[in-house]
């Protein structure tokens, strides 16, 4: 699978149109089997807001102009786009959502970040319930958003789940890129699969930034740094850590995921 991370540039204040209009031209650069999956960060729709005023401007504005972008170009391109949106529902509720973009079919919002911070419950937007796995195209998806990232809790139901890709899609404004860098590869360790992940990169060296892939047993397959850029890369959906064999169990080697979740199990029966 040909994949693209998009590393947006975080904006200055007043600045949030330059990122908008940055998305919308690499949009347009893709050509036909560039790419099989296309991801965008967090908050792509409103990147760089400054108050709860100008969120719901550019959401409701320049937003969405970018949001049909999206849905033209994976038609045009005959590829699927991933992003995250901050999404009005048809309740008039707004959600911090993954949203997918099929070439053949109309979007669809899977996955809502469940753990939310301070400043997002202040502006009413509703946290989702649980982490639920979806499939597209043969591959099992799980997503995570921005803060979700942090609860290690939320990643054992996808390996349950047994999905083959993890998208996390983030904003993470504050964070060392060490930090970041351990916990990604944690979590594809976590669930067995390989991870996918796309933030805007901030001006501050060592800061944000890391959309990277990951695969199963933890190997970085390509790394976007700090700096903005289209990260490329292929991975393999189906790729697993296949574990070495236990001490005196030496015909014991296969999927470690398995093996974790077996010994669940036993765990969970006690």
């Amino acid at each position: 699978m040909k994949v693209i991370i998009m590393q947006v540039p975080y904006p200055n204040p007043g600045e949030a149109l330059k990122v908008l209009n940055w998305q919308i031209e690499q949009l347009e650069k893709l050509t036909p089997g560039e790419a099989d999956l296309v991801i965008f960060p967090e908050n792509a729709n409103c990147t760089g807001y400054s108050d709860l005023a100008e969120m719901i401007s550019l959401i409701k504005g320049p937003g969405m102009e970018f949001v049909e972008m999206l849905r033209k170009t994976a038609k045009r391109v005959n590829c699927t786009i991933m992003s995250g949106l901050l999404n009005y529902g048809k309740d008039g509720v707004l959600r911090n959502q993954l949203t997918v973009f099929p070439p053949d079919a109309e979007e669809f919002s899977p996955y809502t970040k469940v753990h939310l911070v301070e400043p997002e419950i202040a502006k009413g937007i509703e946290a989702g319930s649980a982490p639920v796995s979806f499939e597209y195209k043969g591959v099992r998806y799980g997503a995570s958003i921005c803060f979700d990232h942090y609860f290690p809790e939320l990643f054992v139901p996808y390996a349950k789940q047994r999905v083959d890709v993890i998208v996390m899609v983030s904003h993470q404004r504050q964070e060392r890129a060490e930090i970041l860098e351990f916990t990604t590869r944690s979590r594809a360790f976590d669930c067995g699969c390989t991870v996918l992940r796309a933030a805007p990169a901030m001006p501050k060296p060592n800061v944000g930034g890391k959309s990277m892939a990951v695969s199963p047993e933890g190997v970085i397959l390509a790394d976007a740094g700090g700096t903005p850029c289209v990260l490329r890369c292929e991975i393999d959906p189906k790729a697993r850590f296949m574990r070495a064999a236990s001490y005196g169990e030496p015909d014991k080697i296969g999927d470690y995921r398995e093996t974790l979740l077996l010994s669940r199990s036993h765990v969970d029966k006690e």
